[in-house]
């Protein structure tokens, strides 16, 4: 298993932010990436910029680790680690806003229950 260092989780700093500004932004309009908004709550969701960061830097440790530089496509072709990256990002970054949003719904895009998204309530 990899081991993941801060200068790893460094270069990917830039990503993040891109993913923040091209995906997350537009869902609330009370998003906004200052320093001084860090912790405004997002609608209804019970997120703030600050737990999006923290929760992609998870994930690209987590596209780190699982990162395999020895693998090759059915042409033989390898995979940029960068590339494997935003791949990862981009699905698990998706996958949590569909969660968090629902489209259909007025006021930038309403959110889902925090506790429903995680599954940490019992549904039955």
């Amino acid at each position: 298993m990899r081991e993941v260092t801060q200068e790893d989780l460094k270069k990917y700093e830039a990503m993040i932010e891109f993913f923040i500004k091209k995906y997350v932004l537009k869902n609330w309009n009370e998003a906004s990436i200052s320093k001084k908004m860090n912790e405004v709550s997002l609608g209804n969701s019970g997120w703030s910029i600050a737990d999006f960061r923290q929760h992609l830097t998870t994930e690209v440790f987590i596209g780190l680790t699982k990162f395999n530089p020895d693998y090759r496509t059915k042409e033989g072709a390898t995979i940029k680690e960068s590339t494997f990256i935003y791949k990862h990002l981009f699905n698990r970054l998706g996958q949590l806003m569909k969660k968090l949003t629902k489209p259909k719904h007025g006021y930038g895009v309403w959110a889902s229950n925090i506790e429903e998204v995680l599954f940490e309530i019992d549904r039955e």
